[in-house]
């Protein structure tokens, strides 16, 4: 069976979710900067990032950074196209694994062509340091993660 229509249905789903999620901590919070708590060190934020992925900045860049991060992730949407196709059926769990990178890079892409930045709406505190974040950012870590362990394992056996 075809698993195309599944990965569709994830992908459709974690971009809805990512904006309906984003659209709230919006109405939370007016304020770039502010927070609003949620579980313990868990909390709504509003944190304009136009840096480029993950926040990592360059410096010599700064006022392209935002175009290039969208043509990046761009780049990184079509390659993991390509390979949710060519897996979808042989190894469904690496189709899921990209399926999660190409949601969280599309909603980075669908901010910084939409505003310009990406929005990082939800924040932990760890000790005195505080990370912001997105579900785009979780999916995309998730998915790299799952990457990982999947050729780790299929180059150990």
């Amino acid at each position: 069976m075809n698993n195309i229509w599944k990965y569709s249905l994830v992908l459709a789903f974690s971009i809805i979710l990512d904006q309906l999620i984003k659209g709230t901590s919006q109405s939370l919070i007016l304020e770039d900067g502010g927070v609003s708590p949620l579980i313990g060190d868990i909390f709504f934020t509003r944190f304009k990032n136009s840096d480029f992925v993950f926040g990592f900045s360059t410096p010599f860049l700064k006022s392209y950074q935002n175009t290039i991060a969208m043509f990046f992730s761009l780049g990184i949407i079509f390659y993991s196209l390509k390979a949710v196709v060519k897996n979808r059926n042989k190894r469904p769990l690496k189709g899921w694994a990209y399926t999660l990178i190409i949601s969280g890079f599309f909603t980075s892409w669908l901010d910084r062509v939409s505003q310009g930045f990406t929005l990082d709406y939800l924040g932990l505190k760890f000790h005195d340091t505080m990370f912001a974040f997105s579900l785009g950012d979780i999916m995309t870590v998730l998915g790299i993660l799952m990457i990982t362990v999947l050729e780790t394992r299929e180059r150990l056996l």
